[in-house]
């Protein structure tokens, strides 16, 4: 049994426990305090998940959610309006309510079906900032090669941005960024994409991230590599 409690997560198996959270000071210090009855927990269990969707400071709405992957042990947030989650069981997708006042099938199609037609879903990922030993040098990036998969898709053309962003301080400015598209090339023998992109990016520290915006478009990231090098100490 898994909850949100006052500034902490929680879970029960035998015994209460606080459940360790890199995104705890992201979440706590942006939700609305005077709407906390409106918070409302689910289940996804086809991705391991537990999900809490919640008003964000500036909202009297849920249109925030954190997840915990318990599988993995990994916490991932972001913006969506959910009142109500039903995971799957006596249906085979999970349903959810928004303030809409409409139901959605979730885990289903690639676009948002709110729209008519249905339009492209912004999404992506970023993933936090990444450094070479204690962070004291700097690290010079020079290729990326991508892990994805764009299967299932039904854009004919489908395509990811990827994105490597450099800064030398914690909590200072991207200084340097580079975006790079991958695109589908082939399907036969095996679906085949951009073997490399090539970049030229320097700083302490760097971020990656993968988005997408068309219509169509499902994509699946592995472990994508990047290399990186030594560069000096300044």
């Amino acid at each position: 049994m898994y909850w949100m409690g006052a500034e902490e997560f929680y879970v029960y198996g035998g015994a209460v426990q606080r459940l360790p959270c890199t995104v705890r000071d992201y979440v706590f210090s942006n939700i609305n305090s005077d709407q906390l009855e409106k918070v409302t927990a689910g289940t996804n269990t086809a991705f391991s998940e537990v999900w809490w969707f919640y008003p964000s400071a500036s909202s009297t709405e849920n249109d925030s959610y954190v997840v915990y992957n318990y599988q993995q042990q990994i916490w991932y947030y972001g913006s969506l309006n959910r009142t109500c989650w039903l995971d799957r069981g006596v249906e085979d997708l999970p349903v959810a309510a928004a303030s809409d006042h409409v139901l959605y099938y979730q885990e289903q199609g690639f676009d948002d079906g709110s729209t008519n037609p249905a339009s492209g879903i912004s999404a992506y990922i970023e993933s936090s900032q990444m450094d070479l030993g204690e962070g004291d040098q700097f690290a010079f990036l020079r290729r990326m090669i991508p892990d994805l998969t764009f299967r299932d898709s039904t854009n004919q053309t489908p395509q990811a941005t990827m994105t490597l962003k450099t800064r030398n301080f914690p909590g200072g400015n991207y200084l340097q960024t580079n975006a790079k598209v991958v695109e589908k090339t082939a399907t036969v023998p095996v679906e085949q994409f951009t073997e490399q992109v090539h970049v030229r990016l320097r700083g302490r520290s760097f971020a990656f991230k993968i988005e997408t915006t068309d219509a169509g478009t499902t994509w699946r990231l592995g472990s994508p590599r990047v290399d990186i090098q030594p560069d000096g100490m300044r």
